[in-house]
């Protein structure tokens, strides 16, 4: 009967060919491959010392001892290729580099096959029975303690380098990790126990150590997590995002040293960028380090530089970076290449001035000696002197609602608007400026938006748009509802509606060469909706029909005021809605 040390042996064996065929099954997965060959060389020394165990004669265990060592030479470059693939360092694989990890196991598997000529590996042995089983003991020579420190150090060197990215990355990948870790450590240190004769044992543990590490692997690859997502396709992505990124990118470590720039920071030193490593950031760019905070500390700032005589600015964000623990390694400092934004806000500001200030006051002049001029004109010419006036009228107009909106943007802040309150003053006012005009409001009482006051300017310039391009009595209609979590506004009338062409550059947002619109009011309403979080758009039918929803917004807890709720003080009773329409003889009602 097979004795219990040989079951073991056996059963490690076919624990790691099954984790060899999985593991190969996932052979797109970087480090599958060598790690395939790993368990496969495992797998199939423990077979070999499992043969050892059951056969009879000293020949026969001699050759099953050859291949058993020829295996051995397999793990530790297969586990290292492992993972520099693991870790995104199969670079370092050279041709040369390759050749020469492959030397020493080339050199000791020839000497392993003939040292019957020179007794290098081992120097005899002895045959040690016990119940079924008989293991060869062998007396090993230089060479096999030669090979076995190799061995360790190539293990070793994969260790370090594992753990060098579990430091360095997330708790997923740390799991992955110290999967591998395990994997390798168990096998390795009871092959070492046993090789030094640190416990006394009748046969070799390293196959004991395999079908843990077969269990280790198993486990790991049954959950999805060891070859499913590996760090290095993370870090590749890191680097091509670094490199590709159009963003200038500068880090730096604690002392304030370059550690590494992207290519689009490489223009802003005069030095090489392969001579930046090492370099104090103070003396390559001293205006960009004067923005670097103490250790561990955020910021955003702007700073301009200087190169090759031409000055530009930069948005500067400062990141820190961390090691494990908390531990602060340098900082991240990206720039952001502002100078063609900055140079066009200041092209927006003079123009801003232009027409708000020297046009308006320029055109008032005009306007003043067009007065003048009409008492003095034959009377055939008033009409040029009224269509004078009406045009400077016109400009001077749009400067005035420009500056209005303008200032309201630039001031204001988002706040609950109480919707009913702000259109029926609107409405009031367009009734005062046009008394030929019907213009109703129907709107819920408790309506609120998150707006602001320059809502009132958008809604006012609608129902001008409304008045002033209707041939005749215009009516217009505003309508509230509520729709999902917005408020729904539907300003309509029954004018002779708005160009295609016009609502197509609204709605796209810009204007170009061969389209454009002819004013600016529906820009202006826009420009105040899209700021306050809304959306405008117009509907199909006759007339023209604008419609904006707003973010629904919750009013004040208590307010006082009779159509949020309370009881009017005459008697009268509050009503879920609000209709304003003109009097008989066309005063304005509220």
């Amino acid at each position: 009967m097979v004795s219990a040390s040989l079951a073991v042996v056996l059963l490690a064996a076919v624990v790691g060919m099954g984790v060899a065929a999985l593991v190969w099954l996932h052979r797109d997965r970087p480090g599958a491959g060598p790690l395939a060959a790993f368990v496969v060389a495992a797998s199939l020394w423990a077979v070999a010392h499992g043969l050892e165990l059951a056969v009879p004669g000293v020949v026969l265990m001699e050759r099953l001892l050859q291949i058993q060592l020829t295996l051995s030479v397999v793990i530790p470059v297969a586990w290292l290729v492992t993972v520099l693939e693991y870790t995104g360092h199969p670079h370092w694989l050279t041709r040369r580099r390759v050749a020469l990890l492959l030397v020493e196991p080339a050199v000791f598997v020839t000497l392993v096959w003939s040292n019957a000529a020179h007794r290098l590996v081992w120097r005899g042995g002895s045959v040690v029975t016990s119940a079924e089983t008989s293991t060869l003991v062998p007396v090993w020579g230089l060479t096999r303690w030669g090979h076995l420190a190799y061995m360790l150090v190539l293990i070793l060197a994969g260790g370090a380098l594992l753990i060098r990215t579990m430091l360095r990355t997330t708790d997923r990948f740390q799991g992955q990790v110290l999967a591998l870790l395990a994997a390798i450590t168990v096998p390795t240190v009871g092959h070492s126990v046993h090789a030094l004769d640190l416990v006394p044992a009748r046969f070799d543990p390293t196959s004991l150590g395999y079908v843990v590490s077969g269990v280790v692997l198993s486990g790991a690859l049954l959950r999805g997590q060891l070859l499913d997502v590996a760090p290095v396709t993370r870090d590749l992505g890191q680097e091509a995002v670094f490199t590709e990124m159009d963003d200038a990118v500068v880090i730096v470590d604690e002392a304030g040293r370059i550690v590494d720039v992207n290519d689009a920071a490489t223009a802003l030193f005069s030095a090489d960028p392969a001579a930046l490593s090492g370099r104090e950031l103070a003396a390559e760019l001293p205006d960009l380090a004067e923005t670097v905070p103490e250790a561990g500390e955020r910021a955003q700032t702007e700073t301009r530089l200087e190169h090759d005589g031409a000055v530009r600015y930069y948005d500067v964000r400062i990141t820190p970076l961390y090691r494990s623990y908390g531990v602060v390694s340098g900082h991240l400092v990206s720039l952001r290449d502002v100078t063609d934004r900055r140079q066009r806000e200041q092209r927006i500001d003079v123009l801003n001035r232009l027409l708000r200030h020297d046009i308006r006051n320029e055109m008032n002049v005009v306007r003043g000696n067009a007065d003048l001029l009409a008492d003095s004109v034959d009377p055939a010419e008033r009409d040029r002197i009224d269509r004078i006036v009406r045009t400077v009228d016109g400009i001077v107009d749009r400067s005035n609602k420009i500056g209005r909106v303008s200032e309201a943007l630039e001031r204001e802040r988002a706040e609950p608007v109480r919707l009913p309150e702000l259109l029926g003053t609107v409405v009031a006012e367009a009734r005062n400026r046009y008394p030929r005009a019907d213009v109703t409001l129907d709107c819920p009482d408790a309506c609120w938006v998150d707006g602001s006051p320059a809502l009132s300017l958008a809604f006012e310039e609608l129902l001008d748009n409304a008045v002033e391009h209707s041939d005749g009595a215009p009516n217009v209609d505003i309508a509230v509802s509520v729709r999902n979590e917005g408020v729904v506004v539907r300003v309509s009338d029954d004018g002779p509606g708005i160009a295609d062409h016009e609502r197509d550059v609204i709605l796209a947002g810009e204007e170009t060469p061969l389209q454009h619109g002819s004013g600016v009011g529906l820009w202006l309403v826009k420009w105040v909706v899209r700021n306050v979080g809304g959306t405008l758009s117009f509907v199909d039918g006759p007339g023209t029909t604008v419609e904006i929803e707003l973010p629904a917004a919750t009013g004040p807890s208590t307010v006082d005021d009779r159509s949020a709720g309370e009881p009017p003080r005459d008697g009268s009773t509050a009503t879920d809605s609000v209709t304003d329409d003109s009097a008989a003889d066309g005063s304005p009602t509220v």
